[in-house]
């Protein structure tokens, strides 16, 4: 099991960054690595779901988020299926400046041992993509 936590200061109000995480086609504009984005409906409703595609390393990962809990301005967590397997949450947690957004994840890869052998690699993917996500966030929400 891989994890990733990472934070990062924005100077935004809440609903700005909330926008930002919950908008389908805003998060093609931010989440780094991603090709295509796809909504139900009723997202970001619990048991909504949004599905991906990224690319690691060449190689294009398709994966499906379905919302475990939401809270408006506050926090999202989703469960992942796909290539990556697990859990990921975003905090948003308002200080005298603005927001703190934060964001954990804990996934494992699926292919059996192809996936174990790639994990290391693409873990590695992931986490640069999660910083420079949250900078993309912070670019825009300040913009």
């Amino acid at each position: 099991m891989q994890h990733i936590s990472e934070s990062i200061s924005i100077n935004a109000a809440p609903e700005a960054v909330w926008r930002l995480l919950t908008t389908p086609d805003l998060i093609l504009r931010w989440f780094a690595g991603i090709d295509s984005v796809e909504a139900s409906a009723d997202f970001p409703a619990v048991g909504s779901t949004i599905s991906g595609a990224y690319s690691v390393l060449g190689i294009q990962l398709k994966a499906t988020q379905t919302v475990q809990a939401m809270q408006p301005n506050q926090s999202i967590a989703y469960t992942l299926e796909g290539v990556v397997n697990g859990s990921q949450r975003w905090e948003i947690v308002p200080t005298g400046d603005g927001v703190t957004l934060s964001l954990s994840m804990d996934y494992s890869m699926s292919g059996g041992v192809l996936g174990k052998l790639a994990e290391p690699a693409v873990h590695q993917v992931n986490l640069n993509n999660a910083k420079q996500s949250l900078a993309n966030i912070k670019g825009l929400a300040e913009g």
